[in-house]
C-alpha cells in the first residue's frame, strides 16, 4: 500500500545518499534565500534622498524662492 515509504528503507546505503543531497538541497536554498533578503533589505536603504537633494527639487520646481533655498541649505550644511 505504502511503497513509496519502503524505498528509502530498503535501499541501504544508497538511500543514505538521497537523504544526504536533500539535506545539502535544503542548505543550499535557505542561504540563497537568507542572502537574497539580506542583500535586498541593505540595498532599499541606499535609495532614500538625501535632505538635500530634496531641497534642491523644491527649488528646481520653484515651490520655494531662492532666499529661502539658501537658508535651508545653511541649516542642512
Amino acid at each position: 500500500m505504502f511503497e513509496c515509504f519502503n524505498f528509502f528503507s530498503r535501499g541501504g546505503m544508497g538511500s543514505m545518499i538521497y537523504i544526504g543531497f536533500f539535506w545539502i538541497l535544503l542548505l543550499v536554498v535557505v542561504v540563497f534565500l537568507g542572502a537574497k533578503l539580506f542583500f535586498n533589505q541593505q540595498n532599499k536603504g541606499n535609495d532614500r534622498e538625501t535632505p538635500l537633494e530634496v531641497l534642491q527639487k523644491e527649488y528646481a520646481k520653484g515651490n520655494i524662492s531662492e532666499e529661502e533655498y539658501l537658508e535651508r541649505k545653511k541649516h542642512l550644511q
